[in-house]
């Protein structure tokens, strides 16, 4: 008797969890897709939030068939042997056909809007960015500001700020192999793709710090290939690109006489400033201690590399080679390896005399 008391408290207790369990999986649903910070990347989880309620139509169905063919062709009493095997029938094929052709025709409609949606260019842009993606790092080179900012491979993430509700042009370029931009809050993925420039727009219209990450796998340090995205205010924007502008010119190191070294490792350099005394032959010893990854050293007239002063031939290492200096005015330089970009670069000075 007392199994039999408990048995509809079991039953109860199914029951109850069921109940409970159906709503926790419809909040676990809502959260498979970030609601997006743009106008575009809402358009699709509306797609995603069709999508789903068209599939969840189409399994109910299936479920209410199978359930209802379990029911009225099970095994009855007095049934003996295999059941009665029929022929298929035209009918039933082309139905199939029909439904899933019906079921496709229905979806295409609200892809090929969305798809539309994200794929046109807004010609009304005012921020215009480039990002360049390389093993392993990406660099943001903002044309109307005249800023580069990069990560440093394998130390720190590039971070970049753009203004909110500002339609920014985003141009993916990569140096070496496929590359991909992938922000999750934007719900929206672009190949970045050697020799072919890829352009898109968007407008964020939410406030906030996004990772994003590179999605095509690359190679070795995939995996540490990753960004931040920071959308601030206007009035913040323009602080953050003068704060960048005036750090550039703040660098400064102690001086060098007749000879100075610079070493590449994980695709850094160790120092992002060398300086030298005018006037005076200096050599500069190039120290590549990235295995099988080829390096160089160039000097410019700055950031922009309008005109390029000094250049040593690319070698791999692990080795090192020594070049002479040009005799270089006094001033401030930029430099970097042209390999990798403004990832590894610096503030190159030449001290006049008694500086």
């Amino acid at each position: 008797m007392a199994g039999a008391r408990g048995f509809p408290a079991v039953v109860r207790a199914h029951r109850t969890s069921l109940r409970l369990a159906a709503p926790v999986a419809l909040l676990a649903l809502t959260g498979c897709a970030y609601q997006g910070i743009a106008p575009t990347s809402r358009k699709v989880h509306n797609l995603y939030g069709t999508i789903f309620v068209l599939a969840g139509a189409v399994f109910a169905v299936v479920i209410v068939w199978l359930l209802l063919s379990l029911v009225l062709f099970r095994r009855r009493k007095g049934d003996s042997g295999q059941p009665p095997q029929r022929e298929g029938r035209v009918l039933i094929v082309v139905a199939f056909f029909l439904i899933g052709t019906a079921i496709v025709s229905l979806l295409f409609p609200f892809g090929e809007r969305t798809l539309a949606a994200v794929d046109h260019i807004n010609p009304n842009t005012q921020v215009h960015l480039t990002l360049e993606g390389f093993q392993w790092e990406w660099t943001a080179y903002y044309k109307d500001e005249g800023l580069v900012v990069s990560g440093k491979t394998l130390k720190k993430p590039l971070v970049f700020d753009v203004p909110v509700d500002s339609p920014i042009q985003i141009t993916l370029v990569s140096r070496d192999v496929m590359h991909e931009f992938f922000v999750p809050q934007l719900l929206f993925m672009r190949n970045a793709v050697p020799g072919h420039p890829n352009m898109f727009t968007f407008t964020p219209t939410k406030i906030g710090t996004f990772r994003g990450q590179c999605a095509q796998f690359c190679g070795l340090w995939h995996s540490r290939m990753t960004f931040v995205m920071r959308v601030v205010a206007p009035v913040d924007y323009n602080a953050w690109v003068k704060s960048e502008k005036e750090a550039i010119l703040k660098v400064t190191c102690p001086e060098k006489t007749g000879a100075v070294s610079i070493t590449a490792k994980d695709i850094s350099w160790n120092t992002n400033c060398l300086s030298i005394a005018g006037g005076t032959p200096t050599a500069i010893t190039v120290v590549n201690d990235d295995a099988n990854i080829d390096h160089n050293f160039a000097i410019y007239d700055g950031v922009d590399r309008k005109q390029r002063l000094f250049v040593t031939g690319r070698f791999s290492g692990v080795s090192t080679r020594t070049d002479t200096l040009p005799d270089l005015p006094p001033g401030k330089y930029y430099f970097q390896c042209e390999v990798h970009g403004p990832a590894m670069s610096g503030v190159f000075i030449v001290n006049g005399p008694g500086s």
